[in-house]
C-alpha cells in the first residue's frame, strides 16, 4: 500500500476574465506561433485564466487559411490546426513562458483550462458531448524561465463507497475504456479514507484493483418501519426503452400494489421553468433514495435532451399513507439528483444534469426536512456518493473527494507531482 502525501493549494480569485476573448491582443502570441509555422494566419483564443494580478495562462488555436468554393473569404484548414498554451502578462499578452504547442490532430478533444497557480497549470481534454479524455499538468517556475515539466494523467473519479470500521472505502477510476489517448492509460483502484483528528486532513491509502463491472441488478425488497416491504422500481434494464418508475408496496397479507411516481404536467413545467423550451415528453423518475422508518426520501431524475425533460424535486413516499409529496424547490427544480444521504434532519443531495452526452454535476444541496431550509454548496463535479463520518461530509465525485465541515468546502484530488508520484492535493473551494 502507498500512503499518499498531502499538499494544500489555496486558489485566489482575481476578477473575471473578459467575456469576449476574441478582443484579446494576440500579436506577441502570433509571433511565437509563426516561428514554428510561418503559414499560420488565423488565430482565436480558446481560454484564458488568471494566475494572479500580473499573469494569466492562455490557450490559443491557430491555423493557415485557404480559399474554398462557395465561401466568400479564406477559412482555416482543420487538419493543420495548432494549439498553443502560454503564460502571458499585461494587456498586450506578452509571452513569458511557452507551456506547450502541438497539432490539434494529435489529441482527442479540445483543451479546457482549469484555474492556474503560480507554479501549476492544468489542461483537461473533452470531446463532443462533454466526454473526458485525459489531462496534462504543467509544472513551471516563472522567474527561472526553465521549460515546464509536462505530465499526462487521468482525473481520479470516486464511483462508489462503503463504510468499514469507521473508515470509508471507495472504488476509483483514473479513466475509462475508450477515453484513453497517447501517453495516458486506464487505471482502477481501491482507496481507503481515514478521517484525521479534529480539523486535520484525512489520510488515504490506495491500491490497484480490477475494474468494477457495471451489472444490472433487479431491485430488492426493503423493510419499512410498519412491517411492510417496499420495492423501488427505478431502473430500466439495459437495452430496453425507458420505463417510468414507481414504488411497490408489499402488504403484510402478501398483496403487492404499484404506486407510479408523479409526472408533472406540461403546464406545470412551463410555470416552474419559464426560461426553457418545453419538451415533447416529460419524465420524472425516482432517483437516489433513502428509507427512513416508514418514509422514503428521494430526488427525482430525468433525461434532459432530444425532446425529453423534467422538473427536479425533493420527493417523499409515505408507506402507510401510500402517498407521494413532491417539493419543487428553486434550488433543485432544474436539476436531477445523483446521490442522497439523510443525516439527522439534513437530506444531502448531489445535483446533476443528464443531457445528450456526458452527465455533469451542478452542486450539493442541503435540505432540512424539519424546517424546509435549503442551502447549496459549491461542489462543481458530478457527485457519485455522499457519506457522513465524524462530523464531516464526504462526497465522492468525478474529480476526487469533496469534504464539507462547518460549511467549508474542500476538494481533495489525486494528481502527479514533479516526479510523477501520486499525491493528494487539498483545494479550498470556499
Amino acid at each position: 500500500m502507498l500512503l499518499l502525501c498531502l499538499v494544500i493549494v489555496s486558489y485566489a480569485c482575481y476578477g473575471a476574465e473578459p467575456s469576449d476573448l476574441q478582443q484579446e491582443d494576440l500579436h506577441a502570441v502570433q509571433n511565437v506561433l509563426r516561428k514554428g509555422d510561418a503559414s499560420l494566419d488565423w488565430f482565436q483564443v480558446l481560454d484564458k485564466r488568471a494566475v494572479d494580478a500580473a499573469y494569466s495562462v492562455m490557450v490559443v488555436e491557430a491555423a493557415p487559411t485557404e480559399l474554398r468554393p462557395g465561401f466568400p473569404k479564406r477559412v482555416p484548414v482543420p487538419r493543420l490546426t495548432q494549439i498553443g498554451i502560454f503564460v502571458v502578462s499585461g494587456k498586450a499578452n506578452l509571452v513569458r513562458l511557452v507551456l506547450d504547442t502541438y497539432p490539434l490532430s494529435s489529441a482527442v478533444g479540445y483543451p479546457t483550462l482549469e484555474q492556474a497557480t503560480a507554479h501549476f497549470a492544468y489542461v483537461h481534454f473533452y470531446s463532443d458531448y462533454g466526454y473526458y479524455h485525459g489531462s496534462i499538468k504543467y509544472i513551471y517556475d516563472l522567474p527561472s524561465r526553465r521549460p515546464p515539466l509536462k505530465i499526462r494523467y487521468g482525473i481520479l473519479a470516486l464511483t462508489s463507497s462503503e463504510r468499514r470500521n469507521d473508515k470509508l472505502r471507495y472504488t476509483a477510476s483514473f479513466g475509462r475504456s475508450g477515453q484513453v489517448q497517447k501517453g495516458w492509460t486506464e487505471r482502477h483502484a481501491m482507496i481507503t479514507v481515514e478521517p484525521g483528528a479534529e480539523a486535520s486532513l484525512p489520510e488515504f491509502q490506495i491500491v490497484d484493483a480490477p475494474a468494477q463491472e457495471d451489472i444490472y441488478t433487479a431491485p430488492t425488497p426493503l423493510r419499512a418501519g410498519n412491517g411492510e416491504s417496499v420495492i423501488i422500481a427505478n431502473k430500466t434494464p439495459p437495452g430496453q426503452p425507458h420505463q417510468p418508475s414507481g414504488i411497490y408496496v408489499l402488504g403484510k397479507s402478501g398483496t403487492k400494489q404499484l404506486f407510479p411516481a408523479p409526472i408533472p404536467t406540461m403546464d406545470f413545467y412551463r410555470k416552474m421553468l419559464p426560461g426553457k423550451q418545453p419538451p415533447v415528453e416529460i419524465w420524472s423518475d425516482i432517483g437516489p433514495f433513502v428509507l427512513s422508518a416508514t418514509k422514503i426520501w428521494f430526488a427525482s431524475t430525468f433525461y434532459d435532451g432530444e425532446g425529453v425533460s423534467g422538473v427536479g424535486a425533493v420527493g417523499t413516499f409515505d408507506v402507510p399513507a401510500r402517498k407521494y409529496q413532491m417539493r419543487h424547490l428553486p434550488e433543485i427544480v432544474g436539476w436531477s439528483g445523483s446521490a442522497v444521504l439523510l443525516d439527522g434532519d439534513d437530506l444531502w443531495i448531489g445535483l446533476m444534469r443528464r443531457p445528450e452526452g456526458a452527465k455533469y454535476g451542478a452542486g450539493l444541496l442541503r435540505y432540512n426536512v424539519a424546517t424546509g431550509a435549503a442551502t447549496k454548496y459549491a461542489v462543481t463535479d458530478y457527485i457519485n456518493t455522499i457519506d457522513s463520518l465524524r462530523g464531516t461530509l464526504y462526497c465522492g465525485t468525478s474529480h476526487g473527494l469533496y469534504t464539507v465541515c462547518d460549511d467549508k468546502v474542500t476538494q481533495l484530488r489525486f494528481e502527479p507531482d514533479a516526479k510523477g508520484k501520486l499525491i493528494m492535493v487539498a483545494r479550498k473551494v470556499r
